[in-house]
């Protein structure tokens, strides 16, 4: 095993002695940070657990044999065999961490399970076993859960960009509320707000399924899924719509000011109201810096009929006409 391999093993036998002590909050969700860096983290991670579990079938007694072998002549027939299974065990740490590491992917490539979550203003790049990319939004919820037949993710709030890796005998299917989305592979995101889910396709083709609805996605369209069914309409690839949130950047298209402000909620300690026309009339369209929320609050005045009043982390938009 080289010096980085040597390193990979040393943080995990630090997050294991965590584990054992008990993960609080903070320390689960550094856990999974880690975990999402690299497949390196989560092979090593996903051994170390295997052969924690394989010692855990033997007793410490048991354990105590390796370090104090006797002759194979003095050992009843009961004990070599417990002798040489848990040879067996620490034979598994001795591997090539690359010839491990191959074995693990192939036997457990098909069954996967994780959830990540993302905090305020935090972006998080996943790397899946089946090579598929992620990208969590702020304040972001997702749980996955992979089998030999479908790639199951369910996004619980937030938005994720997937780049998902094309394997024809698995489907990767995202449930999101009551919509489903369907693909092979593609890249393309999803956002689940309160009260409807919008996907956009970068490229490839996407299925999108919700009550008695189903519509098919490529390439520069975009579907937004509410109460009234699905709409679906195209947007300008100039935009970047699909991962202009990677950049920091907000995008809206005639977007509501309730929208607008649950965007800038996901990087910012806010709250606001809205009188009712400003909820259902006033809308923007435009970029923004989703860290220049006093820009955007400076700029709001001169572009709708609007008053902006600040207190406390509280914002109150009242009409000015």
């Amino acid at each position: 095993m080289d010096r980085h391999n040597v390193s990979i093993q040393q943080q995990v036998n630090h997050w294991l002695k965590l584990e054992g002590q008990g993960l609080n909050k903070v320390q689960q969700q550094a856990l999974d940070r880690w975990l999402g860096e690299s497949r390196a983290h989560q092979t090593a991670y996903q051994e170390s657990k295997q052969v924690e579990r394989l010692l855990s079938q033997f007793s410490e007694q048991d354990i105590a044999q390796l370090e104090n072998p006797v002759t194979h002549s003095k050992l009843k027939s009961k004990t070599t065999q417990r002798y040489f299974a848990i040879a067996a065990c620490f034979a598994l740490l001795t591997l090539s961490f690359f010839g491990y590491q191959t074995w693990f992917f192939q036997v457990n490539n098909d069954t996967f399970h994780a959830s990540y979550q993302s905090s305020r203003g935090e972006l998080r790049n996943i790397s899946l076993p089946d090579n598929s990319l992620l990208t969590l939004d702020a304040k972001t919820s997702l749980a996955i859960d992979f089998d030999g037949n479908r790639r199951s993710n369910k996004l619980l709030s937030g938005r994720v960009l997937f780049d998902v890796a094309s394997d024809k005998s698995r489907p990767f299917v995202i449930s999101a509320g009551s919509t489903k989305i369907t693909v092979l592979g593609t890249r393309f995101s999803v956002d689940k707000k309160a009260d409807s889910v919008r996907i956009v396709v970068d490229h490839g083709r996407v299925n999108v399924q919700s009550q008695n609805q189903q519509i098919t996605l490529t390439k520069g369209q975009m579907a937004v899924v509410g109460s009234d069914g699905i709409v679906k309409t195209e947007f300008d690839p100039n935009l970047n719509l699909v991962d202009a949130f990677k950049q920091g950047r907000l995008v809206f298209d005639n977007a509501p000011l309730n929208e607008v402000f649950e965007e800038f909620k996901r990087h910012h300690a806010i709250s606001y109201t809205l009188t009712a026309q400003s909820t259902e009339q006033l809308v923007i369209s435009g970029t923004f810096l989703a860290s220049e929320l006093k820009s955007f609050l400076n700029l709001l005045p001169h572009v709708l009929p609007v008053e902006v009043k600040e207190s406390n982390n509280h914002i109150v938009i009242v009409n000015s006409r």
